[in-house]
């Protein structure tokens, strides 16, 4: 059971989420706050899996999750915002954000985020993606940006070889039970974690890492 808090000043967001959270199996709301003097009070006692944060209200900010940091050390941070500028998601990321989703997003993809959270992926939607990272692969720092090997998780290796194999979004949405837009947003994640900006280089990858065969792709070179 994957536990969360929301720290959140909107009562129809927090009311919202709880809904949302309680119709989905296998996630738990274990508290909320509408200030960050709640949220000390209260989340220290449940060290919750997932904190779900709107740092962009001004009961939550940045540094104020810099600072729980060391008294829930384990926990996960999974902002959802209204879109941030640039810079703002910049600090929110060095702050130890660990995914972001926009207030409008669909439930599904919340949920989804949720679940990547949880399972240690970053989780970006596809409309902060595009903000976050430039052409170059990305233009802030993050995590990624260091020397350490590119992390893709289980779920993206799956994606990669069903897009190697020729799937399409939606077909691969379909076998996964996950929306198409949640797929494409798996998919800019996956590009830019590996410097990747087309297709191609995504069926060379699961060629190298042996998702697929060189001659099951040329066999099935001609699905589209």
């Amino acid at each position: 059971m994957i536990t969360v808090f929301i720290a959140n000043e909107s009562y129809l967001l927090r009311e919202g989420i709880k809904v949302l959270i309680k119709k989905t199996k296998g996630l738990k709301t274990v508290g909320e706050a509408t200030s960050y003097e709640e949220l000390e009070t209260k989340v220290f006692d449940v060290q919750p899996d997932i904190l779900l944060v709107d740092y962009a209200n001004e009961a939550f900010t940045t540094d104020a999750i810099g600072h729980l940091k060391n008294f829930i050390p384990n926990t996960k941070y999974l902002a959802i915002t209204s879109l941030q500028s640039k810079s703002d998601m910049a600090i929110a990321i060095e702050a130890g954000v660990h995914s972001h989703v926009l207030n409008i997003c669909s439930a599904e993809e919340i949920i989804e985020a949720l679940f990547e959270t949880a399972s240690g992926a970053k989780f970006l939607c596809g409309t902060i993606l595009e903000r976050v990272f430039d052409n170059n692969r990305s233009s802030v720092k993050s995590s990624n940006a260091n020397c350490e090997p590119v992390k893709i998780s289980t779920r993206e290796l799956e994606i990669v070889r069903l897009i190697a194999e020729g799937f399409t979004n939606k077909e691969i949405g379909d076998r996964l039970f996950i929306s198409t837009h949640t797929v494409m947003t798996h998919r800019k994640n996956i590009m830019n974690k590996l410097g990747i900006n087309n297709t191609a280089g995504l069926v060379i990858y699961a060629v190298q890492e042996k998702l697929i065969s060189p001659d099951q792709f040329i066999f099935d070179s001609t699905v589209h």
